[in-house]
């Protein structure tokens, strides 16, 4: 229960309101995509998750979106995967890696590249 309600804060409820889904919605200050998650109470109450917020908006909203499936997207899974898809291994080594990080990868791969596109 505990990591289906971690995914989906963050998949549903964060995604859509840092993208301004709610911003027309008359809910309070909440859910607005300028406030949400950003100052120390607010992080712990709206999004106690591994990336900042802040770093989110710039890598997912402005680089991934504006540039969504070309060279510049950084989340470009064909290239960021390049590696094990033209890879000289058996294919349960790869499906073996990629079981290996579907439980660590937002915390291995997201965000710290989300951090690394906010400080560039």
């Amino acid at each position: 229960a505990l990591s289906t309600w971690t995914y989906s804060s963050w998949a549903m409820i964060a995604h859509h309101t840092c993208h301004g889904g709610y911003n027309r919605v008359d809910a309070g200050k909440r859910f607005k995509s300028r406030n949400f998650a950003l100052g120390l109470v607010n992080r712990f109450i709206d999004w106690l998750d591994w990336m900042q917020p802040e770093a989110w908006n710039v890598e997912h909203n402005r680089l991934h979106h504006y540039s969504l499936n070309e060279g510049r997207d950084p989340d470009l899974v064909q290239r960021n995967l390049a590696f094990l898809r033209e890879g000289k291994v058996p294919m349960i080594a790869k499906y073996a890696v990629v079981f290996f990080f579907l439980p660590i990868w937002k915390w291995f791969y997201y965000a710290p590249n989300t951090y690394k596109e906010l400080k560039i």
